[in-house]
């Protein structure tokens, strides 16, 4: 109950950022470069830290992550085969995907900070090190090769240029090798990204706000609701079937709701449209998710509790 009265701040913070973007209160066209200061510098620091500070014990995460992997894995999948099965191939196949797969990791570690304690927080974190690279590996294989006509040119090599800068997977991939290389940060390093870490929450939830559009809200596209459905229903299913076969504790089966059943991101709209996907159909999947997860988040919350108890 503590976790889903949690999501309640959530929900106001990003209703403040879309009335602050529709009431003019910060003009529309500043809101790109505050999303890109979350996306490459604030969200970062905050990833880079937390699995820095994080236990990394495979023993304990092992089938944690298990179960997190294989629910998305298959709603990803799912979503792809659909796709195929209903020729929605391109642009619009791999925004799907997006929709189907992608969280809202600023979303998911407010809400575990307000609700869920640190030693959610820090499994979360942990998680991320692994999930985000390979949602973000996944997506960029995916923009790349689902694009209109022939396979493009370079696209191995284009590939491997996105994930080399992209500031979410360097951050994982710093965090991780700092905590293995058992190297202790100064104090001096360490309170700046801090601050950092800090501000990205309330900037972040304030950017998806922002984001919501309510023109895309009147759609009625079969492929729009399955990207919906898939994020916001059945991936917390596929995890709970597998945390309660495993017997995960009550703490991590909290935690992997609140990652499985979050809304979308808005950083798929911002590499669907650097990178030729379908960015509008990603807009309107994601705008959903948030809008109805503010009724399913917390239901799920309550469910995962009585199940831990």
């Amino acid at each position: 109950m503590q976790a889903a009265l949690a999501v309640i701040p959530v929900i106001a913070l990003v209703l403040l950022g879309h009335l602050a973007r529709r009431g003019g209160l910060i003009p529309a066209a500043s809101w790109p470069g505050i999303e890109q200061l979350g996306y490459r510098v604030l969200f970062p620091a905050i990833l880079l830290t937390s699995i820095y500070r994080s236990e990394l014990s495979l023993g304990r995460l092992g089938p944690y992550l298990g179960a997190m992997a294989l629910a998305f894995a298959v709603t990803g999948a799912l979503a792809l085969i659909w796709a195929a099965r209903r020729d929605q191939t391109g642009p619009r196949s791999s925004s799907l995907f997006q929709g189907a797969l992608r969280f809202n990791s600023l979303l998911i570690l407010a809400v575990a900070a307000q609700g869920l304690g640190g030693q959610a927080l820090g499994d979360l974190a942990v998680a991320f090190a692994f999930l985000i690279p390979a949602f973000n590996i996944s997506a960029i294989v995916a923009l790349t090769l689902l694009s209109d006509g022939p396979r493009p040119a370079g696209a191995t090599a284009r590939i491997g240029a996105e994930i080399g800068r992209n500031p979410m997977v360097l951050s994982c991939a710093a965090g991780l090798a700092l905590n293995l290389s058992g190297v202790a940060l100064p104090e001096v390093v360490l309170s700046p990204l801090d601050w950092l870490g800090q501000g990205a929450l309330a900037v972040g939830l304030l950017a998806v706000g922002a984001g919501i559009d309510p023109a895309r809200l009147w759609q009625r596209d079969p492929a729009l609701w399955l990207g919906v459905w898939l994020r916001l229903a059945l991936c917390p299913v596929i995890f709970l079937a597998a945390a309660l076969v495993i017997g995960l504790p009550a703490g991590q089966v909290a935690s992997g709701v609140l990652a499985t059943a979050a809304p979308g991101a808005p950083v798929g709209y911002i590499l669907a449209r650097q990178m030729g996907g379908d960015a509008d159909f990603y807009a309107a999947i994601f705008t959903w998710q948030t809008v109805l997860a503010a009724l399913t988040l917390p239901l799920w919350l309550i469910f995962a509790g009585f199940l831990g108890a």
